[in-house]
C-alpha cells in the first residue's frame, strides 16, 4: 500500500517531537523547584510530552501516501491521544516517586513504549475506507523496540541533565 512518505511531513513530525520533548521535559525539570506547584508542573509536562508524541505520530501518518478516499474516524483518533496522555502521565509520575532507580526508569520506559505503540496502532485503525490495514509482525515488534528504546533514552538523558535529581511530588 505504501510507496514512500512525504519527506517534508516526516521532517515536520521530527521537529514537532523535539519541540514537544523540549517543552515537556523543560516543565518537568521545574518540578523540584521550591514553591512551585509540583502537580501542575507535572501535569503540564505530561500534557506537552503527550501532545508532542501524538502530533508527531499523526503528522507522520499524514506523510504516508494513503488513498484519497480514506478518512479518520473521530473516536479512535481521540482514544489514541488519550492513551498517549495517560501513559505519559503515569510514566512521569512513576519516575517521580522515590529515587529514580534503574528498575523505575526501565519500568517507566516499558510502560511509555507500550503506550506509544498502542497509541500508534489505535490511530492507524482510526483510518476508514475501502481498504484493509495489515500489519507485519516484525514491523510491530521493531516499532515496540524503538518506542521502548527512545523512551528509555529520553528518560535517562532527562535524569542525567538533572544531575540525578528526581522529580518530586511532595514538598
Amino acid at each position: 500500500m505504501f510507496i514512500g512518505h512525504n519527506p517534508y511531513l516526516v521532517a515536520l513530525s521530527v521537529v514537532i517531537a523535539i519541540l514537544g520533548g523540549y517543552t515537556g521535559f523543560g516543565l518537568a525539570a521545574r518540578v523540584p523547584a521550591p514553591g512551585a506547584n509540583r502537580r501542575v508542573l507535572l501535569a503540564g509536562a505530561a500534557c506537552f510530552l503527550a501532545i508532542g508524541i501524538w502530533t508527531m505520530h499523526f503528522v507522520g501518518m499524514l506523510a504516508a501516501p494513503i488513498p484519497d478516499v480514506a478518512v479518520y474516524l473521530v473516536l479512535p483518533t481521540v482514544v489514541s491521544f488519550l492513551i498517549c496522555a495517560l501513559v505519559v502521565g503515569v510514566s512521569l509520575f512513576f519516575v517521580s516517586v522515590g529515587k529514580p532507580s534503574d528498575l523505575r526508569v526501565t519500568a517507566s520506559a516499558l510502560l511509555l513504549g507500550a503506550g506509544i505503540v498502542s497509541m500508534h496502532y489505535v490511530g492507524i485503525h482510526g483510518l476508514d475506507g475501502p481498504f484493509r490495514v495489515e500489519h507485519q509482525h516484525a514491523m510491530v515488534m521493531l516499532a515496540a523496540l524503538i518506542a521502548v528504546g527512545t523512551a528509555y533514552g529520553g528518560l535517562r538523558v532527562f535524569l542525567a541533565r538533572q544531575g540525578g535529581r528526581r522529580l518530586a511530588l511532595s514538598a
